[in-house]
């Protein structure tokens, strides 16, 4: 089945650059994106790589929290634009979208700073990459 039909068909969270989590795939209390079997072939993780096994230190976002804020790092070169990470996006514990932040290839590193107040139980960060996909790490509150 064509990817993009197969996901219009799911009812799926859009982000601008086309980074998607279907909410149906994680229904009920078990929203567990982690875990997921879409892990590791419409988004990667650490655990789950798929195909892009051996790119995790550089494509998995790393969050660290102080407080009511996090600090965002993908470990990943910004060689322009011929492969950079083009942005970070947060979303809640129920997968919704709260923020994003864009990186200018030419001058960002990939970092970014969130405020997490009023935030809950988990946050999902994604790191998009331009040749790799996305990334998602989650952060228990």
């Amino acid at each position: 089945m064509h990817r993009r039909l197969f996901l219009k068909g799911l009812g799926v969270i859009g982000v601008a650059s086309s980074v998607v989590l279907p909410k149906i795939a994680f229904a009920g209390d078990m929203l567990d994106p982690m875990g997921s079997k879409l892990a590791g072939s419409l988004y990667y993780t650490k655990d789950a790589p798929g195909r892009w096994k051996g790119k995790e230190e550089t494509h998995v976002p790393m969050i660290e929290r102080s407080g009511n804020s996090i600090e965002v790092t993908t470990g990943h070169e910004m060689d322009g634009y011929v492969h950079y990470i083009i942005k970070h996006i947060l979303l809640n514990e129920n997968l919704e979208f709260v923020e994003e932040t864009l990186f200018n290839p030419e001058i960002d590193a990939p970092i970014s700073e969130h405020d997490i107040t009023g935030l809950n139980n988990r946050l999902y960060m994604v790191s998009l990459c331009n040749k790799h996909d996305a990334w998602l790490n989650m952060l228990t509150l």
